[in-house]
């Protein structure tokens, strides 16, 4: 048995970014509030595989920067597997597969944020999420 056989796999494909710098003035050094936006979508499911749309923005405040990111996150693996990805966590409330997501977005917003000169986002976003809805077919 390979090591890590107990877990689902994963491929998250990232479809499409759009990175707008609102404020010609603004730098990197601007102080910024970000507000993060995320709906997921469940838009496959078979007995070994849950396919996800998903969408993320990230707005500051004040307005001088903008990220919007589309994409796909594909879970294959055995049916509990699967179900344990898409559920939320207890104690955030957030599913697993969102972290993951996130954690690869991250990277390609930071980027982005440098290239066009305006604040990194955190990468403690994460620290206190909450989702106000389930995804669909989860209770």
């Amino acid at each position: 048995m390979s090591e890590g056989a107990g877990e689902a796999k994963i491929n998250i494909l990232i479809k499409a970014i759009t990175a707008q710098k609102l404020d010609d003035k603004a730098n990197h050094y601007t102080p910024v509030v970000f507000n993060f936006g995320v709906n997921m979508e469940e838009s496959e499911r078979k007995t070994d595989l849950a396919k996800i749309a998903f969408q993320m923005t990230m707005n500051t405040e004040p307005g001088i920067a903008r990220f919007a990111i589309e994409g796909t996150a594909v879970i294959t693996g055995e049916p509990g597997q699967i179900e344990k990805m898409l559920s939320a966590d207890r104690e955030t409330q957030v599913p697993e597969i969102f972290t993951r997501i996130y954690q690869q977005a991250y990277s390609v917003v930071f980027m982005l944020a440098g290239t066009i000169d305006v604040p990194y986002p955190s990468p403690a976003l994460l620290k206190k999420p909450h989702v106000q809805a389930p995804l669909p077919g989860q209770v």
